[in-house]
């Protein structure tokens, strides 16, 4: 039998015989892929949105009934409480944030929730201590790795939104580890 013949007689009992030809459908991967794409969007505002101390545009990121959980913290539910926790962390000027993050496994979608694991590199810069050549110069850093598991749900308007978030999960920290501690009251 030549190569050819063999292609068109494995294909035709593939079609025929395959333990699979029962299984549901899954959904169109252009509607996953759209639906990855929306969350790595609402992930760059959530970080932008850290970076810029803009909570205004950080409550764009959450649904109203947001459920927060962040390590041994107690967690937080509803907007105005998580909106209270990042003005309280990130109101401090002489902080400065860059976050980067990246979605490595989107799934469990469906028309209206889906599901996230990401990881963000969040860089932390102290006090200013100079400024030369249009560069100002911190006197410590800090590199943290962070890992966060979030759940979506889509409006009426179309628009996805963070309605469940755990992390962030410290995975490492490089640099000055001192940067951030508590406050001793």
């Amino acid at each position: 039998m030549q190569y050819p013949t063999l292609l068109i007689l494995s294909l035709i009992l593939s079609l025929t015989s395959s333990p699979w030809t029962n299984a549901v459908p899954v959904r169109d991967s252009t509607d996953d892929a759209t639906t990855l794409a929306a969350i790595n969007q609402l992930l760059s505002q959530f970080s932008q949105s850290l970076d810029e101390k803009n909570f205004a545009a950080l409550s764009d990121v959450y649904t109203a009934d947001i459920d927060l959980g962040a390590g041994g913290a107690p967690t937080l539910n509803g907007l105005p409480a998580v909106i209270d926790f990042y003005t309280t962390v990130f109101q401090n000027e002489s902080l400065k944030t860059q976050h980067t993050s990246d979605t490595v496994l989107g799934g469990n979608f469906t028309e209206t929730t889906a599901t996230s694991v990401s990881y963000a590199n969040v860089y932390y810069f102290g006090p200013e201590i100079f400024e030369r050549g249009g560069f100002s110069f911190s006197n410590s850093s800090a590199i943290f790795r962070e890992r966060f598991e979030n759940g979506y749900r889509r409006d009426g308007n179309g628009t996805w939104k963070i309605a469940r978030q755990r992390g962030p999960f410290i995975l490492s920290i490089e640099g000055d580890t001192n940067l951030l501690r508590p406050v001793q009251t």
